[in-house]
């Protein structure tokens, strides 16, 4: 069995299950944050270093860990509003606790799992951009100075560097390869070992054209649109899944 985990609203979970289903990997099942969070029977398990579950969804279909060969993890967080279940007083310790739940029953998912969670994300890092920075000159990448005062909003730090009106670009790195629009080899280079810095098998990447025709970083993400990809990304996730399941 294969998953793809995702929110019910995220078009790019939609279309990389039908992508695969079409291309013959099966069983393939989509599973929804929604149905993990509401109205599901779970059994998690911790033997020493190993985990093991069973999820009884909703609509009755049954997620075992014995089972599953391959895993592409889009999840955000937990289903949102779930936390609202618990007291007023309690919700943030409730968030944080189911958290670290689905930390445990992510990492311990057997077979091949693109994106595994990491402490910052549940499908992996969510830098701040000061840390992207950081981490996108090591791979090679040019990147804008960054600057932040005691007036910027905690959002401007995830907000995308390019500037008003520039052109930019979206690529995604998968296992050595970009995929998206062309770009220089050397960049293209860069992309790949950003990837391999934030330790994220799956990666979507921002560039802008700087004034001078240079690309310039401006943002990256663990969950990105991944139909920027198209077919030849999807048929490489169908031979990642499948082979690392027969391997």
């Amino acid at each position: 069995m294969w998953l793809v985990l995702c929110s019910s609203s995220d078009a790019s979970g939609l279309w990389v299950y039908e992508g695969l289903r079409q291309l013959g990997v099966g069983p393939i099942e989509l599973v929804v944050s929604e149905r993990l969070a509401f109205g599901s029977r779970w059994e998690h398990r911790l033997q020493g270093s190993a985990t093991q579950f069973r999820v009884t969804l909703p609509d009755g279909r049954v997620l075992c860990s014995s089972r599953i060969q391959g895993v592409i993890n889009r999840l955000l967080t937990p289903a949102p509003g779930i936390e609202q279940q618990a007291a007023i007083s309690d919700r943030e310790y409730a968030q944080a606790e189911l958290v670290a739940f689905y930390l445990s029953w992510l990492q311990g998912l057997p077979g091949v799992v693109i994106n595994r969670p990491g402490a910052i994300g549940l499908c992996g890092p969510w830098f701040h951009s000061s840390e992207w920075v950081c981490h996108a000159s090591r791979a090679g990448l040019k990147a804008p100075v960054y600057r932040q005062n005691s007036h910027d909003t905690a959002e401007r730090g995830y907000a995308s560097l390019a500037p008003e009106r520039a052109t930019t670009i979206n690529l995604i790195a998968f296992r050595g390869e970009v995929y998206g629009a062309r770009v220089p080899e050397t960049v293209a280079r860069a992309c790949s070992r950003l990837a391999q810095e934030a330790r994220t098998e799956l990666l979507g990447i921002e560039l802008y054209a700087s004034q001078d025709g240079e690309w310039m970083f401006a943002s990256a993400t663990p969950c990105p649109a991944l139909a920027v990809g198209g077919a030849p990304l999807l048929h490489s996730l169908a031979e990642a899944l499948t082979q690392g399941a027969t391997s």
